[in-house]
C-alpha cells in the first residue's frame, strides 16, 4: 500500500511548501531512499520553491529535469510528461490537474505520494479516494462514499467480469456496464456517478476504466442512449442476487 500525504494549507502557502518538502525529506530518512520525482503542471511552478531548493537547483531542473539536493537525487516530471506507473520514487506533487491526478492514482510502487492541491475541490477528491494523512493543518471532513449496498453489489460482480485494464473500451466490456447501470436505474436504486468513480479507484479500477464508469452513469441517469446490440447479458439470477431477492 502506497503512503499518502495531503496538505491543508492554501495552495501557495509557504507552510504548505515547506511541510510537504519536509514530508519528503523525512520519508526519504525513513526509507532508506534518496530517489524523488517532482511533480509540477509546468517548470514555471518551479518558482515557488525557489526558497527551498535554491536558484542553482531550480536551473538544473529547469535545463535537465534533475538535479540533486543534499544527496537526493531530483526528477522533474509535468503534466505533459506522465511518471512511470512502476516507479519507485518518493512523489512531491504541487497544484496537480486533473490529468496528473489521474497519473498518481495509477501507481503501483511509488514509496509514498504527497499531494499539494490547487484548490479545496481536489484536496477533498484526494482524501475521500485515499484517506490520506493530512500534513501541514488539522484535520478535514469529508463526506463518506455515498453508494447504495445493491449498487457496491453490482461494482464487485462487474469488476470480475470485465477487462480493467482496457479501461472499459472493449464493445462487452462497455456494453455490461450499460446493461447493468441501466437495470439499477430502473429499479430505482440510486447511482452515484463520482462516488462510483472513487470507489472504482479504491477497487482496483485504473483512472482511465474509473472515469468511463462515471461518464455511463451520468449518462443513464440522464437517459441518453447509448448504441449497444441489445442482446441480454445479465441474467434474471444475477440481477435477484444482486437486488438481494
Amino acid at each position: 500500500m502506497i503512503e499518502k500525504y495531503v496538505t491543508n494549507s492554501a495552495n501557495l502557502d509557504d507552510n504548505a511548501l515547506d511541510d510537504s518538502f519536509n514530508k519528503v525529506l523525512e520519508l526519504c530518512v525513513a526509507n532508506s531512499y534518496n530517489k524523488v520525482t517532482l511533480n509540477i503542471p509546468t517548470k514555471r511552478h518551479l518558482e515557488d520553491l525557489n526558497n527551498i531548493l535554491g536558484a542553482s537547483l531550480i536551473k538544473n531542473l529547469k535545463k535537465n529535469n534533475n538535479g540533486e539536493f543534499n544527496g537526493i537525487q531530483i526528477t522533474l516530471t509535468t503534466a505533459n510528461l506522465e511518471i512511470s506507473e512502476w516507479t519507485e520514487d518518493i512523489i512531491l506533487s504541487l497544484y496537480p490537474t486533473s490529468k496528473m491526478i489521474d497519473n498518481l492514482n495509477d501507481l503501483k510502487r511509488a514509496k509514498a505520494i504527497i499531494v499539494v492541491p490547487w484548490i479545496d475541490k481536489e484536496r477533498e477528491d484526494w482524501i475521500k479516494t485515499w484517506n490520506p494523512e493530512i500534513i501541514s493543518g488539522g484535520e478535514i471532513e469529508v463526506d463518506s462514499l455515498n453508494i447504495d449496498p445493491r449498487s457496491e453489489k453490482a461494482l464487485f460482480i462487474l469488476t470480475d467480469m470485465v477487462n480493467l485494464s482496457s479501461g472499459l473500451t472493449h464493445t462487452s466490456d462497455r456494453e455490461k456496464t450499460i446493461q447493468l447501470l441501466r437495470i439499477l436505474h430502473k429499479k430505482g436504486i440510486n447511482l452515484n456517478p463520482d462516488d462510483m468513480r472513487i470507489w472504482a479507484l479504491q477497487n482496483g479500477w485504473n483512472s482511465d476504466a474509473s472515469s468511463r464508469l462515471y461518464e455511463i452513469a451520468e449518462g443513464v441517469i440522464r437517459g441518453k442512449k447509448f448504441r449497444t446490440t441489445g442482446q441480454k447479458i445479465w441474467t434474471d439470477k444475477i440481477i435477484d442476487k444482486i437486488l438481494g431477492t
